[in-house]
């Protein structure tokens, strides 16, 4: 584990915060509480009221050392839209961005809730545990205004598989070879 990433990760947190007004936004992200190393998550933009979209410019910032992006698809509020995602770019330290574009065919979606964009990442093997950060963002120049969102995991371990020694396998296969042919013997 690096010293100061989750340090990094928790400023980083922290600013986006500190930055956020105080009253209550439409928006969030969706993630699990926790997730094991080594396996893969699901982190969806959240919009309670949807008014008016028709196209959103966003960026999605995140840890490289934690998580390797998977893929992006439209979310259950945005079925019918076409979305490019960007590949991830190197932003700094351990942080990488994708940059993401919705927009409809047809007319603007208004009135409904739900998921604007879900993101499919895996959780390194060797990834720090601890808590780590996704965020979403609109662009400066996007038609659809998603303040900074941040969404929290909790990277954990995972349950350790015992792996047999093969001393023990030997022994247990050949005290079951005894009680055969002792079985048969009695016979």
């Amino acid at each position: 584990m690096k010293p100061g990433v989750n340090a990094c990760t928790f400023c980083l947190g922290m600013a986006l915060s500190a930055a956020l007004p105080a009253h209550a936004s439409p928006f969030s992200v969706g993630l699990p509480a926790s997730a094991e190393r080594g396996t893969s998550i699901t982190a969806s933009l959240l919009d309670g009221v949807v008014t008016q979209l028709e196209a959103a410019d966003l960026v999605l910032t995140f840890d490289a050392d934690v998580f390797s992006f998977s893929a992006a698809t439209t979310g259950s509020a945005t079925s019918g839209f076409s979305l490019l995602a960007g590949q991830p770019l190197f932003l700094h330290d351990t942080l990488w961005q994708v940059e993401l574009s919705l927009a409809t065919p047809g007319v603007a979606v208004d009135g409904i809730s739900g998921a604007l964009i879900e993101v499919a990442f895996m959780i390194r093997q060797s990834a720090p545990l601890g808590a780590s950060a996704i965020l979403f963002a609109s662009k400066a120049a996007s038609d659809y205004v998603v303040p900074e969102q941040v969404g929290w995991i909790n990277v954990t371990q995972g349950s350790i598989q015992p792996v047999p020694e093969p001393t023990s396998s030997t022994l247990v296969a050949m005290g079951l070879l005894a009680l055969v042919g002792w079985s048969r013997r009695l016979r």
